[in-house]
C-alpha cells in the first residue's frame, strides 16, 4: 500500500510539473533562440523538446491564465491557458501577464474584434476600431443605416440600455448611425430593433449576420429574416426560431408559419392520441 501511495504521489507531481508542449524558436539553441521565459512564477526555462530541433518550457505552471510576468506567444504555445470553447489560449495578453484565448496574437494590427480587444486588454481598450486596426477605450459609432427620412429623429428609438445610445448623422449624407455601439449587442439590450441591430450587429453564425432584434428585443441575433411581423409568409426554420425565441419556442411549425415550444411531430402525435381516445370512447359508449 505504501508503494502504491508513493507511485500515485510521483504521478501527481509529474502531472503538476510536466514539461510544456514542443514549439519552434528562432534556432535550435533553446536557451538563447527562444523568447525569454516569464520571470514569474520563478524557475521557468527553455529546454530541448521531444522531437528534432523543437523546444519546450521545462515545467509548466498549474495555471497560465493569470499571474505571469513577461509571458510571450511562444511560452503560451508551450503552456496554454484556459481555452474558450474551441479557441485555444496560446497568445500572451497585451500586459504579458496571461495566456489568453484570442483568435490571433495580441500584438497584431489587423482583424481586431471587440471580443479579442476585451480578451487581450482586459478593462482598458475593449472596443475594436472601425477599420479593425487596433483597440480603443471608447465605443466606435455604428454602421450607416437608412431611416424613414433623412433626419435621424425618424429612426426607431435606440435601446434604453445599456448606456446612453442615440442616433446621429452617419458618415454619408442622408444616413444615420448609433453614436457608440456596445461591446456586445448579442444580449443585455432593452428595446432593441432591427434598425439598431443593422447599425450594431451581434455575433454572426457562419455567414448569417446578426442584424435582427430577437422577439424579446434584448439582443441582435443571427436570423435569416426579421423576428417581427414584417417576415415573409411560411419562412420560419428551427434555427431562426431558436435565434428569435430561444428555448420558449424553438421549433418551426410544420407549415413554417411561426414557432412553437414542441416539435411538429410531437404535436401531431398528441393530436392522434387525443383523436384515438375520442374514437375509442365513442365506440365504447355506442
Amino acid at each position: 500500500m505504501t508503494i502504491l501511495k508513493l507511485l500515485l504521489a510521483l504521478l501527481l507531481v509529474s502531472q503538476i510539473f510536466a514539461a510544456g508542449a514542443d514549439v519552434s524558436c528562432q534556432g535550435p539553441q533553446c536557451s538563447s533562440d527562444c523568447t525569454a521565459a516569464p520571470t514569474t512564477p520563478t524557475g521557468l526555462s527553455w529546454q530541448q523538446g521531444s522531437v528534432g530541433f523543437s523546444c519546450a518550457i521545462n515545467s509548466c505552471p498549474a495555471n497560465t491564465s493569470s499571474g505571469l510576468v513577461g509571458a510571450s506567444d511562444n511560452f503560451c504555445r508551450s503552456c496554454p491557458g484556459t481555452p474558450n470553447g474551441q479557441v485555444q489560449a496560446v497568445f500572451a495578453n497585451t500586459a504579458k501577464t496571461a495566456c489568453v484565448a484570442s483568435s490571433l496574437n495580441c500584438d497584431r494590427s489587423v482583424q481586431w474584434t471587440n471580443a479579442d480587444c476585451l480578451i487581450c486588454n482586459g478593462t482598458g481598450n475593449i472596443y475594436a476600431r472601425v477599420d479593425k486596426s487596433g483597440c480603443q477605450s471608447t465605443a466606435p459609432p455604428g454602421a450607416d443605416v437608412s431611416c424613414s427620412t433623412a433626419t435621424c429623429s425618424s429612426c426607431t428609438a435606440a435601446p434604453s440600455a445599456p448606456g446612453t445610445l442615440t442616433w446621429q448623422t452617419g458618415s454619408v449624407s442622408g444616413k444615420c448611425a448609433i453614436n457608440g455601439c456596445p461591446a456586445s449587442t448579442s444580449s443585455g439590450l432593452t428595446g432593441a430593433s432591427d434598425l439598431f441591430c443593422q447599425s450594431c450587429p451581434g455575433i454572426p453564425i457562419g455567414k448569417v449576420q446578426a442584424v435582427f432584434a430577437n422577439n424579446a428585443l434584448t439582443g441582435c441575433v443571427a436570423s435569416t429574416a426579421t423576428c417581427g411581423t414584417g417576415r415573409g409568409n411560411n419562412t420560419w426554420t428551427d434555427a431562426d426560431c431558436i435565434a428569435c425565441y430561444g428555448s420558449t419556442a424553438s421549433y418551426a411549425k410544420s407549415d413554417k408559419s411561426g414557432c412553437q415550444a414542441t416539435t411538429p411531430s410531437s404535436s401531431s402525435t398528441n393530436s392522434m392520441i387525443i383523436l384515438s381516445s375520442v374514437l375509442f370512447l365513442i365506440s365504447f359508449l355506442f
